[in-house]
């Protein structure tokens, strides 16, 4: 008899698996390391060896993965961190835990940490959602009317890759310049502190530093540093002004904000809508942001929820 669904979140460098009964509560969890040798050639042995160790294979019934990259109709486009290029991971998963009645589906890991937080999280209750993870970089998932939405090249939601930036014109990874990762991730709010130490003459204890993180420039702004105050305040109204298109798109019932940048709580919050308001009044009276709750087990929640 199949009587449990699997939620697996492929990281880059670890890997949790989730077992669920099929009422969706979460039985046990597995992890393991993700081995990227030879192009991440063993991560789905490796994968289907634990499950034969733990599990009886015949009592899966589904299995839902996330992977860093991304998904079109279950086939991933690519996944860097792993060193995959296009990979049918249905047809692949299947013949190396050798069992085809199993049902599999594949999504990005951004969409499903969003669908994870409408499951069990902070948007349960809403269908419309849009999540935004602010950590080294920035990742993007959109749920509408309860079902994930990937887009014909994987790609909806990532809006860290919108062009946002004329003044800086920082280089971002993807090859262009002046994305919105450029200065509202982690990373991008160290980048934009240096140029504001630059470009400015006004005292911060940030002078104090030759190296510093997202976190402290954070906590020097809320501990009133006045130019620190002014980084955090632009980082957070590049990132309004995008997530003000958003709202014109797909109108969500709540943005979730997750990612280490979340960590700064109602702190972060309070500095994405005292820009994002003024950008959609009189047109949007209200729209709900949280802090996501999940944290790292978000993405294997939304993988259970991606096959129930």
């Amino acid at each position: 008899m199949r009587k449990y669904n699997l939620g697996i979140d492929i990281g880059g460098t670890s890997i949790k698996i989730g077992l669920f009964d099929l009422d969706g509560n979460l039985r046990d969890v597995y992890s393991l390391k993700t081995n990227i040798l030879e192009n991440g050639k063993y991560i789905l042995t490796d994968i289907a060896n634990l499950l034969k160790k733990k599990l009886n294979v015949s009592e899966i019934r589904a299995i839902g993965f996330g992977v860093p990259g991304p998904v079109a109709k279950n086939i991933i486009i690519n996944c860097v961190n792993l060193g995959w290029q296009r990979k049918d991971i249905v047809t692949e998963f299947k013949e190396v835990i050798g069992d085809n009645e199993i049902l599999i589906r594949v999504a990005n890991d951004a969409n499903l940490a969003a669908a994870g937080e409408i499951y069990k999280g902070v948007a349960s209750g809403y269908v419309n959602a849009f999540m935004v993870t602010l950590g080294t970089g920035i990742g993007g998932g959109v749920i509408i009317d309860g079902r994930v939405v990937d887009g014909i090249n994987g790609v909806a939601g990532e809006i860290g890759h919108t062009h946002i930036d004329d003044l800086f014109d920082l280089k971002c990874n993807c090859g262009k310049s002046g994305c919105l990762e450029t200065v509202a991730s982690a990373t991008g709010i160290v980048r934009l502190a240096k140029e504001y130490l630059k470009q400015s003459d006004k005292p911060s204890i940030l002078r104090n530093f030759p190296d510093f993180s997202a976190k402290k420039v954070i906590d020097l702004a809320k501990a009133n540093d006045e130019l620190a105050q002014e980084i955090i305040s632009k980082s957070m109204e590049y990132l309004a002004r995008v997530l003000a298109k958003v709202s014109y798109i797909i109108n969500p019932d709540i943005f979730i904000i997750g990612g280490g940048i979340s960590n700064a709580g109602n702190f972060i919050i309070e500095q994405i809508t005292k820009h994002y308001y003024p950008l959609v009044m009189p047109f949007i009276k209200h729209t709900n942001f949280e802090i996501a709750t999940l944290g790292n087990e978000a993405g294997m929640f939304g993988a259970c929820y991606l096959i129930k």
